[in-house]
């Protein structure tokens, strides 16, 4: 008899303290989150380069702005812009009569402003007297 009272109260507390024990040995599922409203079930928040990005830029875009901001430095007579992967090489024509020192102030002018301008590029600029 006492057996038999002991093998019930073991078969309840088992039954009791299995649920817990199925709970504690689940997973917590992943978090939910929601994509960006952009159409594109947030691909371009991922993608920096998808065109439907706001950071999105072509070769040509970027050496149209780098070409703007050459001119916005003096005594610039022509440029010419080669874009290697994250290398910009950016050669500079000055006029001929323009010292060394002017000639020295033009470079660090336009690789200051060209650096600021792209920082996603390494500037390698090089000023010549035409």
């Amino acid at each position: 008899m006492f057996k038999s009272y002991l093998f019930k109260w073991v078969l309840t507390g088992a039954l009791l303290m299995m649920p817990v024990a199925l709970a504690s040995c689940q997973k917590a599922g992943p978090k939910v989150q929601s994509y960006a409203q952009d159409g594109l079930l947030g691909i371009s928040d991922v993608n920096p380069n998808m065109p439907m990005s706001p950071t999105y830029h072509t070769y040509g875009e970027d050496t149209n702005l780098m070409q703007a901001t050459i001119d916005q430095v003096p005594h610039v007579i022509d440029s010419n812009i080669r874009i290697n992967g994250p290398v910009a090489t950016v050669n500079i024509h000055v006029p001929a009569e323009l010292t060394a020192e002017e000639t020295a102030a033009v470079a660090r002018d336009a690789q200051d402003k060209l650096t600021k301008a792209m920082p996603r590029y390494t500037m390698k600029v090089t000023v010549s007297r035409k």
